[in-house]
């Protein structure tokens, strides 16, 4: 391929352009590329940069999806590899998006775990162990999850168990204390609460 110049450009969004080639190719990409590539003083592209242009607006595509999703909720570093493998990025592909997002601070898997058990533990009925399991399926380290175990106090955890049991037993109306006391045990336990902690609130309500 000779070298080619870029005759025009043409805004199609906030962060993407359109640019019009003299051989008449036609290339849409990121306003970030064109900075970093220095396309608006070096209009002249060689094969080299035409296919950096090309390869890097694959990659930004693919971030720029990944800082959607983000967007939504925080996120792990493993939901982030399992999204982009989903997007068919391949391993160079994904390193590189990790990488930017991480320089960024938009992907940080100690953040997510701070995020993660106070979201978890307000949110939801989930109990300690059932936190600290999620959190391992989302390959997050013994050490980040020993940094926010104070989060995980007995005593908070005790409180939230002792609510939860409460507005269970005052909702039922057709078991008698025995068959109600081994359910609640049972739906508790697989929530992850501890099981002395439930029989202890067990006994001191019914």
């Amino acid at each position: 391929m000779i070298d080619m110049r870029i005759n025009k450009y043409q805004k199609i969004s906030n962060s993407k352009y359109r640019l019009f080639l003299s051989n008449g190719e036609v290339i849409d990409t990121y306003a970030n590329i064109i900075l970093e590539q220095e396309l608006l003083t070096n209009k002249e592209l060689t094969l080299s940069t035409y296919n950096k242009i090309l390869n890097d607006t694959i990659i930004y595509e693919k971030y720029d999806a990944c800082l959607k999703y983000i967007q939504v909720r925080v996120r792990s570093e493993k939901e982030i590899r399992d999204y982009l493998k989903r997007k068919k990025a391949d391993q160079e592909e994904v390193e590189i998006i990790i990488e930017k997002l991480k320089n960024s601070n938009y992907l940080n898997d100690d953040y997510f775990a701070k995020c993660f058990i106070n979201d978890k533990l307000k949110f939801t009925l989930w109990g300690p162990y059932k936190v600290i399991n999620e959190l391992k399926k989302h390959n997050i380290n013994n050490e980040i999850i020993n940094k926010y175990s104070y989060l995980l106090d007995d005593e908070l955890i005790k409180q939230k168990l002792e609510k939860l049991l409460n507005k269970k037993i005052s909702a039922n109306h057709k078991l008698d204390n025995i068959h109600l006391k081994n359910k609640l045990y049972n739906n508790f336990l697989k929530l992850g609460y501890e099981s002395s902690m439930i029989l202890t609130i067990l006994n001191n309500i019914l």
